[in-house]
This record gives C-alpha cells, sequence and structure tokens, in this order.
C-alpha cells in the first residue's frame, strides 16, 4: 500500500560569511546546507532534506529474505509547542 503525506518542517536560515545564507532545518541538525541567496539554500534545504529521509527507506541486507515480515503503519500526530 502507496501513501503519501505531507510533513512540515522548520527551515531556519542564517546569514554567514561571503554573503551565502546557510539553511537547517530545527527537527533534524543533520540536515543543513547553504547558498548564493535565500531561495537557493531553500531549493538545496528541499533536496539535503529529501536525500536524507531517502536513506531511510533502503532496505537492510538480508531482511528482505526474512519469513516473519508484516508492514507496520505509524500514525504521525503533531502535538502543540509548550509555552
Amino acid at each position: 500500500m502507496d501513501m503519501a503525506h505531507d510533513l512540515a518542517y522548520t527551515a531556519v536560515f542564517e546569514e554567514v560569511e561571503g554573503g551565502w545564507t546557510q539553511a537547517r532545518i530545527a527537527e533534524v541538525p543533520g540536515v543543513i546546507t547553504a547558498g548564493q541567496s535565500r531561495g537557493e539554500a531553500k531549493d538545496l534545504l528541499q533536496d539535503a532534506l529529501r536525500e536524507y529521509l531517502a536513506s531511510f527507506m533502503e532496505p537492510i541486507s538480508g531482511l528482505d529474505e526474512a519469513e516473519d515480515r508484516e508492514q507496520l503503519i505509524v500514525e504521525l500526530v503533531a502535538t502543540p509547542e509548550a509555552s
């Protein structure tokens, strides 16, 4: 069963040396990039996040042959931020 869901992340932009814009995802510390403009940084950040998440979709060697398998569906629920 293929399911597609939109996930929302917080992009954080910061001006850095040489007039470049650094961009990162607040919720995923490992996703960070930079561009010559805010627009380029945003495009590169979306690409970096997409590739980061896709890396988790690659099967682990040997598990595709396991006999006891079941699809697990996880519901993502947003919780209100603490004030």
